[in-house]
């Protein structure tokens, strides 16, 4: 049998499914742990940034408590009203100094006692008292230049205001707990001031990512805004951790998938070499599915069957191994073992000339140069049966002609061989087809001659089916008959030839020589 033109060897490329199968999940593993760990740093930085606002803005709702009641001592006499300031400072750990203003001037504090200084003096405090509170950020006082401090004032309309100090320590010291959490860097602004930094703001790093930012409207329209910062090394050390976690579960995954592929590679790949085996042993054989003639009454012709019989482990499945040979582009090959094992069996045949022996031909090979001479050789070797050789096509072998089929055809045909579209009904064949194509015979799919009612119901699409064909002076083979009503509907309306349990069971060469010969032909037993 010639099997030349096939690659024994595999390509090379054959194993990038097992490389992808290995390597994909391990790049989703990667991809996915990054965002994990993003959004992961991302959720830290927003509970940072939520307990410093929280924590923050419990501060100043008892600074704006107390700038209530200092602005309401104003006015009066800074010696009179020092001892109030003085204890009230005294008793709040928050606040740095309480101050009182009198247009725009600060005339006495807590902490200084009476003073005659204007705002506008204090080159870290600039800032201006509005008719209602104005908290604010600063980068320091007059008393402690270096530390950050919150101010909250609030003017009256005699002109008299009250301002509260908050020593910025306090927010320092909680910025800089919460950073803890998660190696990060926060600042928390109120209105336009300056911000009040964590100590690991600032900190060495090459580049440093934006996390989360907090923000919160306070009384007096100044906005309390919490931003949290992280360097790009700390989402790495994390996304890093992450990895460490999953990368043996994605490896795990990664050596399973890669295995699966490689076993369907493999699998294939062996596929082909267990066809190849299976013809040089022999496994291959044909069954005979006999042609019964309504017209003669007796059996006119095969259709020749494939058969794989695997030692040790039984049967192969014919639409499982003609489906691999074909996805694997063995089909031709075995095509052509098909046609020597024929062949072989015709030998011990005691047939009539004009027998019909149907063979079964793939699109692949009805549509290849080489058909014509692998049949002319067949017919050449059945020659003395005389038969009628009769090439069983499907209808996806008509709509995919690149038009070697045709060409194909037409040499055959005029050779004396015949064409029959096989399973004709289940295909997509377009009508015009069975006027372009010069075909012999229509095979009737089973599925149409069950379609057949044992009360004497019509079957609209068999019926339609048959009147096509005599209308294009075809003949008409019904498949898969097996009950006596389902003959008798189809010799009423004239079809010329029927197959199936029904008439007898497709056999191997040796039952079918017995058959043969033991009567099941009337005309030539009379």
């Amino acid at each position: 049998m010639p099997t030349s033109g096939m690659t024994v060897g595999a390509p090379s490329w054959r194993y990038l499914p097992v490389a992808l199968a290995l390597v994909l999940p391990l790049l989703v593993c990667a991809g996915w742990t990054w965002l994990y760990a993003n959004n992961a740093q991302r959720q830290e930085a927003g509970i940072a940034a939520r307990i410093v606002r929280v924590q923050a803005e419990r501060i100043f709702a008892q600074s704006r408590d107390m700038l209530e009641r200092v602005a309401a001592l104003a006015p009066g006499a800074c010696p009179d009203l020092l001892p109030d300031l003085q204890r009230w400072g005294a008793l709040n750990p928050y606040f740095r100094s309480l101050a009182l203003a009198r247009n725009s001037r600060v005339y006495c504090s807590s902490a200084l006692g009476e003073v005659d200084a204007s705002i506008d003096d204090f080159s870290r405090w600039p800032v201006r008292i509005s008719p209602d509170s104005w908290p604010r950020t600063v980068a320091g006082t007059p008393l402690a230049p270096d530390r950050p401090a919150v101010l909250l004032g609030k003017s009256r309309p005699d002109g008299y205001g009250g301002i509260v100090e908050v020593d910025g320590r306090y927010v320092q010291d909680l910025l800089d707990a919460v950073a803890t959490m998660g190696d990060f860097q926060l600042e928390l602004i109120v209105g336009k001031g300056a911000p009040i930094r964590s100590e690991s703001w600032g900190r060495p790093a090459s580049h440093v990512v934006p996390l989360y930012q907090e923000t919160a409207d306070e009384p007096g329209g100044a906005a309390l805004t919490v931003n949290v910062m992280a360097p790009a090394e700390a989402l790495v050390q994390a996304w890093s951790q992450s990895m460490l976690t999953y990368l043996p579960v994605a490896l795990l995954i990664g050596a399973g998938l890669a295995l699966g592929a490689y076993r369907l590679q493999a699998n294939r790949q062996s596929f082909k070499e267990q066809l190849r085996r299976a013809m040089r042993a022999g496994e291959f054989h044909v069954h005979y599915q006999p042609i019964y003639s309504l017209a003669s009454g007796r059996c006119e012709g095969v259709e020749a069957l494939m058969r794989w019989e695997r030692p040790g482990s039984g049967p192969v499945r014919p639409d499982v191994f003609i489906a691999a040979a074909e996805a694997d582009g063995m089909i031709i090959a075995l095509t052509r073992h098909l046609l020597m094992l024929i062949e072989r069996d015709a030998r011990t045949w005691a047939t009539p000339a004009d027998f019909h022996i149907g063979v079964n031909v793939a699109a692949e090979h009805l549509s290849s140069a080489g058909l014509v001479a692998d049949i002319q050789a067949f017919v050449a070797n059945v020659a003395a049966r005389r038969p009628l050789v009769v090439l069983e096509i499907t209808e996806h072998s008509l709509i995919s002609d690149n038009g070697q089929a045709r060409r194909n055809i037409d040499a055959l045909r005029a050779e004396g061989l015949r064409v029959a579209i096989d399973d004709f009904g289940t295909g997509h064949c377009s009508l015009s087809y069975l006027q372009k194509f010069p075909v012999d015979y229509l095979k009737i799919d089973k599925g149409f001659v069950q379609a057949i009612e044992p009360a004497g119901g019509e079957a609209p699409v068999l019926d339609a089916i048959i009147t096509l064909a005599s209308r294009l002076g075809l003949a008409v083979v019904a498949e898969g008959v097996e009950v006596q009503y389902q003959f008798d509907y189809l010799k009423a309306r004239g079809v010329a030839f029927v197959q199936g349990y029904f008439f007898a069971r497709p056999m191997p060469s040796v039952e079918f020589v017995r058959w043969y010969a033991g009567g099941a032909q009337p005309d030539a037993a009379a």
